[in-house]
């Protein structure tokens, strides 16, 4: 029994063993089946015209296994078997995957990719593809948008465009000043902003996180569609809408760190050795009024340490968008704090936007509401310059002052330089604002080519200053001035309706897009301002800021602004087999800030272009891309006050007549005006070409253009025999008038790089502007205009700096003396050494007025972006 049972557990355990080496066998068979259908592939990646492509990704489809082409374009692979699929993939060229099958070598032909020119670009009211533009247009990339660090418009435009300059103040809540292509006129010259279809003047409410794309307008051609707005370029802005698919959430916050570069400046020790050491040598050298040194303060004040400081910009996003096939929503909310890096300044802004889209049949519909509460405490006076004129040895606070700040004596510190911290602190100056922006629009498809849209667009701005001036003095010599408080008030509507026909239809080689459209605009502003003395104060000395607790004089005035503006408009863009272009636009503007006889005028344009790369002539391999273009036209400009071709009446003039007497109450005229305004008129032409090179990766554009604008709007001397001596604010010397004409010339050139190594993709770009403005007019026969600090002469530059052109320091009393003209009369006879020689330009013995000379050209010689 125990044998056969051994015998049967012997047999069970032979069976086993057969079991594992018949799967030990068929593991094997089975790895060597997939060892024998592993195989290496080789290849070689061109593109059309069989230029090897280096720094190709190749991937095995469905695993991160990959590598990229050397510097001869080929690879070698190891691939699981014929059903591998490879991917190839390089910037600039179309994606391909190729199933390997029984392949053992390939030959990869790449094409290039076309999407970039295919991309659609809004202009006014309308849109049109990149290879179709026939205009000079600088597109932001949305890629660039995104991943700057931006708290502005302002600095989403800084060097992303030629032409484009872009300045800021630095102060918190500050917008950026921004010109394309240069000054063209002697009143406004900030471009045209155009967000959602909604015009506004300026945009630096606008939360740069929801912006979709920028586009700007630089030549007639491309801006005429806005006529009378568009003389100083057009900035035209998307914002983001929803896309079709679950809610996506986005939040983003950035920490911006400030600080200013500093001086080197002395502290108190070093400032009363060298203090001593100029009135010890005034007074050996009789210097009048100086006979002993300075009875300094003693403190040790660093101002710069005390105004400047490093500070932090927060800035929060929160986004959320989706939709469905027939509506979508975009939902955005922004906090920004601004620290601000002087002493008492800081602002604040919180948005708000709502953007919806949606179709149905052959209607389309949406909105975009934007609103925006900004709250700003401003910087007093020029801080800068009082850091470096307040002597350290002068403390902050003085309580034998006026409202207790140190600032000058004529014994301690003879100085007339402002106390920046006082001024701070004594004055109280904040501004809130509270912008609703948006629109309404509705379009239906007609026909087939042809749908009609009618957009509602709404401006609403309420912004109040209050102003509180304190008891006390900031200054030397300062008056006793009587603390007051002072609101102002604007509130604006501005409201746009607009309705336009659109017409696009391909007919075989004709590609036509049509647009006819007329827009109604008002803008109603009202500002009205109190100002009220000796405020109310607690017992602990806080001041009451209620104006019914004034118990002072009270002021009050209002003024009214109406304006309406009506617009005809049409352009046609036409296309024929893809390579001749032609587009044209006009545009009528009737303005209400003109006389009735001036109040029409028409703005034309006219742009062609050639795509030469399309010509069945044209075989150049490495260049992808090329096409020249030419426009002319003409903008407008009315950019006045509302009521500027009115007269001024004064209804409150009393004089005394009869026997006995008695008041009559007259009425005069107190501002008078010029009847005969009309537009400004700017005439611009412009050369460009657009080039692309080596696969799309290589972009080039440049432009030349030449730009005139006449009859430009400019104050002119008024005679005080015209019995005008005074107006509404102060004495009416000048009388508006067109008279200046200006000419801009300048070229543009844009250099973009795009490639990828490995997994790294990289772009570098490049943009330079010289322009160049010259004064070819000003009227009624003057030749020069002076202002301020600055002179502008026909056949120069606008603004050239006017000063006095210093030649260095006296460094003795004989070299006083031996400074003489060439009639042997010394020039400065009152100079010591140690004083500035200025130069004798008239050559008549003496330094005056006259002796001032154009010594610096204030526009640059060029501007560039680097970007990368």
């Amino acid at each position: 029994m125990k044998n056969k049972l051994a015998q049967e557990v012997k047999n069970v355990i032979n069976k086993l063993h057969k079991v594992i080496l018949l799967l030990l066998g068929l593991l094997l068979i089975n790895n060597g089946i997939i060892l024998a259908q592993g195989k290496t592939i080789k290849g070689i990646v061109k593109d059309a015209s069989g230029t090897a492509l280096p720094g190709v990704t190749v991937i095995i489809k469905g695993t991160t296994t990959g590598l990229t082409t050397d510097a001869k374009g080929e690879f070698q692979i190891e691939v699981p078997g014929p059903s591998a699929i490879l991917n190839f993939r390089f910037i600039g060229m179309v994606s391909q995957e190729i199933k390997v099958d029984e392949k053992s070598y390939l030959e990869v032909i790449m094409k290039p990719e076309e999407s970039k020119l295919e991309e659609v670009v809004v202009i006014g009211y309308g849109t049109v593809k990149k290879k179709d533009l026939t205009g000079a247009v600088s597109i932001v990339d949305t890629k660039d948008i995104q991943n700057r660090a931006s708290q502005s418009v302002g600095s989403v435009l800084k060097g992303m465009s030629s032409g484009v300059t872009v300045t800021t103040s630095g102060q918190p809540g500050a917008g950026a000043v921004v010109r394309v292509r240069g000054i063209g006129s002697f009143s406004n010259n900030d471009p045209l902003y155009v967000v959602d279809g909604l015009t506004l003047v300026g945009v630096n409410n606008i939360n740069p996180q929801d912006i979709e794309s920028v586009q700007v307008l630089k030549d007639a051609s491309a801006a005429a569609i806005y006529g009378a707005q568009a003389a100083n370029g057009v900035i035209i802005i998307t914002t983001k809408k929803g896309q079709e698919g679950p809610m996506k959430v986005d939040f983003n916050t950035n920490i911006s760190y400030n600080w200013l570069p500093k001086y080197d400046l002395m502290d108190a020790t070093e400032y009363k050795k060298w203090d001593d050491v100029a009135y010890t040598n005034a007074i050996a050298s009789g210097v009048a009024g100086v006979t002993k040194l300075q009875n300094h303060y003693d403190g040790n004040t660093n101002w710069q340490d005390e105004v400047i400081k490093n500070s932090i910009i927060e800035n929060y996003n929160l986004a959320l968008s989706g939709g469905t096939k027939n509506i979508n929503t975009y939902v955005s909310a922004n906090y920004m704090n601004d620290h601000g890096t002087v002493y008492g300044t800081n602002y604040k802004k919180y948005a708000f936007r709502v953007n919806t889209s949606g179709e149905k049949g052959i209607f389309s519909y949406g909105e975009n509401l934007y609103f925006t509460n900004e709250i700003t405490n401003g910087m007093w006076g020029n801080p800068f310059a009082n850091i470096i004129a307040m002597p350290p040895t002068i403390p902050i606070h003085d309580d034998t002052h006026p409202g207790g700040y140190g600032y000058g004596n004529p014994d301690r510190a003879n100085t007339y330089a402002l106390n920046p911290i006082a001024g701070q602190d004594l004055q109280s100056n904040i501004n809130k604002g509270f912008f609703t922006n948006g629109n309404i629009y509705g379009q239906v498809k007609l026909f087939d080519a042809l749908s009609y849209k009618m957009n509602f667009l709404y401006m609403g701005y309420t912004g109040t200053t209050d102003y509180l001036r304190k008891l006390g003095n900031w200054t030397m010599g300062q008056g006793s001035d009587i603390p007051y408080l002072s609101r102002s008030t604007r509130v604006q509507q501005k409201y746009n309706f607009e309705n336009t026909l659109n017409f696009k239809k391909k007919i075989n080689k004709h590609d036509i897009d049509a647009m006819a459209g007329i827009i109604y605009e008002n803008n109603n502003i009202t500002d009205e301002s109190c100002t009220k003395l000796s405020p109310a104060v607690t017992s602990d000395g806080e001041y009451l800021t209620s104006m019914n607790v004034a118990s002072g004089l009270a002021t009050v005035g209002s003024y009214i602004s109406k304006g309406v503006l009506i617009s005809y408009i049409g352009r046609i863009n036409y296309v024929y087999d893809n390579r001749y272009l032609l587009s044209t636009t006009f545009r009528a503007d009737g303005s209400s800030r003109l006389s009735p006889n001036n109040r029409w005028a028409y703005f034309p344009s006219v742009a062609l272009g050639w795509r030469i790369s399309n010509e069945k002539f044209y075989n150049i391999s490495w260049m992808n891309d090329l096409k020249l273009r030419a426009s002319y036209g003409q903008l407008g400009n009315a950019n006045i006050g509302y009521w500027d071709y009115l007269n001024v009446i004064n209804p409150y003039p009393r004089a005394l007549f009869g026997n006995p007497e008695s008041i009559a109450i007259g009425s005069t005229v107190s501002q008078l005006s010029n009847t005969d305004l009309k537009w400004e008129r700017k005439t611009q032409t412009n050369f460009g070409i657009d080039a692309a090179f080596l696969n799309n990766r290589l972009t080039f554009t440049a432009d030349y253009f030449i730009s005139k604008t006449k009859d430009i709007l400019t104050n002119m001397p008024l005679l005080l025999t015209t019995g005008s001596a005074s107006g509404n604010y102060g004495p009416n010397t000048s009388i508006t008038a067109n008279a200046a004409s200006l000419e801009n010339k300048g070229f543009e050139f844009n250099l973009g790089w795009i490639d990828k190594i490995g997994e790294l993709s990289y772009s570098a770009k490049i943009n330079f502007t010289k322009l160049r403005n010259k004064l070819t007019g000003l009227g009624f026969g003057r030749t020069e205009q002076y202002t301020n600090l600055a002179v502008s002469k026909v056949g120069q530059p606008l603004g050239m700096f006017y000063l006095l052109k210093t030649n260095g320091l006296f460094q003795s009393d004989a070299d006083v003396q031996n400074y003489k003209n060439a009639q042997g009369k010394v020039i400065q006879p009152n100079a010591k050494p140690g004083d500035i020689r200025f130069v004798d330009s008239n050559g008549d013995g003496s330094i005056t007025s006259n002796d001032r000379q154009v010594v610096g050209n204030p526009w640059p010689s060029f501007e560039a972006g680097l970007n990368l």
